[in-house]
C-alpha cells in the first residue's frame, strides 16, 4: 500500500528483553475503502479530505513456556471515518511551509483472541453454558476467581470517536516535510449488548465500559538523501528520529474493580525509502497493565527492541508551479 495517511499502525516485531520472552509481532493489514487525502494539492493548498479505511491488526505473543508459549492472539477488525482539514500556518521566513492538520475520527472495531474456553482459571464451561464465566471445576481443584489467561474467552465490540492534531514543517521547495508533532486523544465504548461478539457482563465489569486512548509524538529529519543501511545499493529518500508516548487508561467497572491503565514510550530511526514505504529500528519501555486481551488484570514492566515496517507513503507537498 503506497498511500498518504495520517495515523495508521506500522507493522512491528520485537523482542521483549524478560527471562520468559521469545517475541512479540503486531501484524496490521490496511485497506483504502477511499482515500481524500491523495488529492493533489490538498496540503498546499488546504481544505478538507475524507478516508475510509478497513484494518484488520493481530498480535501475537511468543513466551519460552513449554506447555503454552503461544499465548492467545489478539486480532481486531476496524473500520475507521477520518475527516482531514489541512490548515496552512503562515510561516516564518521563505524556506518553510508549516502545515496542520485536524483529524475527527469514528471508529468501529471487533477484539477478540479467539478462544472458548472458560473465562475463569482451571475451570471448564458447564454443559448448556451460556456466558463464559459459566465455569465448573474438576474435583480437588478449588474454585478461582483469577482470569483463564491460556483459552478463556475474550471478546468485544467497540465504537470510537478520536480526535488527532499534527503540525507539519515542509521545505517551501517542496517535499516531504523535515519534522512534526502529533497529539491523539480517543475514546472507545464497550458496547453492551447480547448477540454474538459482545463483552460478558463479568468481563466488562472488569476490563471496563469505556477508555481513554492518548498519544503524542514528535519527528524530526536527521539526515537527507543517502544510502539505505544495510541495502547500500538501495536508496533512502531521508532518516529521522521518532520519539512516541501512548497508552490507555480504562475507567467504568463493577464493585471491587478501580480504574487502570498503561504506557508505552518509544524511540525509532526510521529511514523513508525512495521506492515507497519506510522502515528501521526501534526500542520501547511498556509500563502498566498488558493489554493483550484476557491480561489486562495482569501487568507488563518490560524493555523491546525491533523494528517496524510502515508500508504508507508520507505527506508532500508541491513545489512551487507544480
Amino acid at each position: 500500500m503506497d498511500e498518504p495517511t495520517v495515523d495508521l499502525e506500522p507493522l512491528t516485531v520485537g523482542v521483549p528483553l524478560a527471562s520468559d520472552q521469545l517475541f512479540e509481532a503486531q501484524l496490521p493489514l490496511h485497506l483504502f475503502l477511499y482515500d481524500g487525502l491523495d488529492r493533489r494539492r490538498l496540503m498546499n493548498d488546504g481544505g478538507l479530505g475524507l478516508a475510509l479505511t478497513f484494518s484488520f491488526i493481530g498480535t501475537l505473543r511468543m513466551e519460552t513456556s513449554q506447555s503454552t508459549p503461544i499465548r492467545p492472539p489478539s486480532y481486531l477488525p476496524r473500520l475507521r471515518l477520518q475527516l482531514v482539514d489541512v490548515l496552512p500556518l503562515a510561516s516564518s521566513g521563505a524556506t518553510r511551509a508549516d502545515r496542520l492538520l485536524v483529524s475527527v475520527g469514528l471508529i468501529a472495531a471487533h477484539h477478540s483472541n479467539g478462544q472458548k474456553g472458560c473465562a475463569l482459571r482451571d475451570g471448564a464451561l458447564l454443559p448448556g453454558a451460556t456466558s463464559d464465566f459459566d465455569c465448573g471445576w474438576p474435583p480437588g481443584v478449588p474454585p478461582s476467581n483469577e482470569l483463564n489467561l491460556d483459552s478463556g474467552s475474550f471478546t468485544e465490540h467497540v465504537l470510537g470517536a478520536e480526535l488527532l492534531l499534527r503540525w507539519l514543517s515542509f521545505p517551501a521547495s517542496g517535499g516531504a516535510s523535515r519534522g512534526g508533532v502529533t497529539t491523539k486523544l480517543g475514546f472507545d465504548w464497550n458496547v453492551p449488548c447480547s448477540f454474538s461478539g459482545c463483552i460478558e457482563p463479568a468481563m466488562r465489569h472488569r476490563h471496563g465500559e469505556t477508555a481513554i486512548r492518548w498519544l503524542a509524538s514528535g519527528e524530526l529529519e536527521i539526515t537527507g538523501r543517502h544510502r539505505a543501511i544495510p541495502l547500500r545499493r538501495r536508496m533512502a529518500s531521508d532518516a529521522r528520529l521518532r520519539l512516541t508516548a501512548s497508552g490507555a487508561v480504562h475507567l467504568g467497572f463493577g464493585r471491587g474493580h478501580s480504574p487502570y491503565g498503561d504506557a508505552a514510550f518509544d524511540l525509532a530511526y526510521v529511514t523513508h525509502f525512495d521506492h515507497g514505504g519506510s522502515g528501521g529500528p526501534f526500542v520501547r519501555y511498556h509500563r502498566g497493565h498488558d493489554p493483550l486481551n484476557i491480561r489486562f488484570e495482569e501487568r507488563w514492566d518490560v524493555w523491546m527492541i525491533g523494528y517496524l515496517v510502515e508500508f504508507t507513503a508520507p505527506l508532500v507537498l508541491d513545489g512551487p508551479g507544480a
